[in-house]
């Protein structure tokens, strides 16, 4: 049976639309690969896809960068742009009961239609157990060894009743064996902890590859107890394509490039790291639970996906912030007086928020933004840019250029447990500097005139 792949058609459309380097010389993911990737990465509007056709001691190619621009980020969602999957969410959950967004999204997911495709068979080849054979990546020169990087981890929460997709780094530790990295606070964190404490292991299985619309979806900080796959099915056309890992029987993807299955056992830690991180700094290495493989799955001809992580702009803050139209409308069901969001590349994943308030619905801005902190999207946001909705967000010499010019600190600034939130909107009614609309139009004119375009 011949099973069409969205990694491999993904790259052809990146193909057809030029946006794509095809690296013919022979590379090694030790370091080159990597270094290739971040000056790609730093090129304006993010640069282009790479693929890396002949990987040293490999016989797999290495797909880097494929994200990394607003382009390929939109395109990761499928056929239909971010926006209008965010306005068809945002209407779903304006017609369906519930307290919060989050019933509000539950009801949606658990109305009538909305039930799973049945998962498909793996139609992928048993391999060695080998996870040498994998392409995995050494970005910088302090990490402490080998990544997978764009791995979408599976894991079932017995609790909910869910699946949990989530993108964590690996470390490679040996032929059959990873560390893997959780945020501390993260859904696969507290999975972990349940595990380890019932003494049981916990099954997991990893997808590299297939549809990037599930790898988006994981990258967006949605309510603990959504699965992203069904998430997916409710706002899209096209059905996510599953299938049921052989050994844990976990949903991956049935168009997989590889699939990697197996189990976290329980009381089992290694030292995970250094990791060149997005700071500009490494994080130091640290204990993590490991990962034991069972079962390796990989298609003919693999391709094999990774991303580098490094000081921004990185392919990373692309792919989250593709998303914003999506977690506008879930804040929005709450929050209809916010009017925009926007995520800054320097504050890297979701770090920084700029949030676009209706001036006239929001007396006390800060308020809002401890409530954001509370519960929701925006609750590990390190930091909030809070200003009036018609201002342009613009980039960030210009936000910062409203900053120092509108807040005091002793009534502007809140924080909470190491978070920061600044309120930049208008206290009082001034007049803005805007030059007058006849003369500009009669400057456009005698510009062109002038030939100075």
């Amino acid at each position: 049976m011949t099973t069409v792949r969205a990694l491999p058609n993904f790259v052809r459309r990146l193909l057809a639309d030029k946006d794509l380097c095809r690296v013919a010389g022979e590379v090694s993911p030790f370091l080159e690969i990597a270094a290739l990737t971040n000056r790609e990465c730093k090129r304006p509007e993010g640069g282009q896809a790479l693929l890396f056709q002949r990987v040293q001691g490999f016989d797999m190619p290495v797909l880097t960068n494929a994200f990394g621009s607003k382009g390929r980020a939109a395109l990761a969602w499928g056929e239909e742009a971010p926006h209008l999957l965010g306005e068809r969410l945002a209407q779903g959950l304006s017609q369906a009961p519930g307290l919060d967004a989050e019933a509000r999204l539950h009801h949606l997911l658990n109305r009538e239609g909305s039930a799973r495709t049945p998962p498909e068979r793996l139609c992928l080849a048993e391999a060695p157990l080998d996870l040498g054979r994998l392409p995995a990546l050494k970005s910088w020169p302090g990490d402490g060894g080998h990544y997978l990087t764009l791995g979408l981890a599976s894991m079932r929460d017995e609790a909910l009743g869910t699946i949990n997709y989530g993108i964590y780094r690996m470390q490679i530790l040996d032929a059959r064996r990873c560390a893997i990295h959780f945020l501390p606070h993260s859904l696969g964190a507290r999975l972990v902890a349940d595990y380890q404490r019932r003494q049981k292991p916990l099954p997991l299985a990893v997808t590299l590859g297939g549809d990037p619309a599930l790898l988006a979806a994981a990258a967006l900080p949605l309510p603990t107890s959504i699965d992203e796959g069904r998430f997916l099915d409710i706002l899209r056309s096209q059905p996510l394509r599953l299938a049921a890992a052989p050994w844990s029987g976990l949903p991956v993807a049935a168009d997989a490039e590889v699939i990697l299955d197996g189990e976290i056992v329980a009381g089992e830690w290694a030292s995970e790291g250094p990791f060149g991180n997005h700071t500009g700094f490494y994080q130091p290495a640290a204990p993590a639970p490991v990962f034991h493989l069972r079962g390796l799955y990989r298609a003919e001809e693999t391709l094999f996906p990774a991303t580098v992580v490094g000081p921004p702009p990185m392919e990373n803050a692309y792919l989250v912030r593709s998303g914003e139209p999506l977690l506008l409308a879930l804040l929005q069901a709450d929050y209809p007086q916010i009017r925009s969001l926007r995520f800054l590349t320097e504050g890297v994943f979701h770090g920084c928020a700029v949030l676009g308030l209706q001036a006239e619905a929001v007396r006390k801005p800060l308020e809002l933004a401890r409530e954001l902190w509370r519960s929701g999207p925006l609750r590990r946001s390190r930091l909030l840019l809070l200003i009036d909705a018609e201002d342009e967000v613009g980039e960030g010499a210009h936000l910062l250029w409203r900053v120092i010019n509108q807040v005091r600190p002793e009534r502007d600034l809140l924080e909470d447990e190491g978070r920061l939130a600044v309120d930049a909107t208008r206290k009082h009614s001034r007049a803005p500097v805007l030059p007058d609309e006849s003369v500009l139009a009669d400057i456009e004119r005698r510009w062109r005139e002038s030939g100075l375009d």
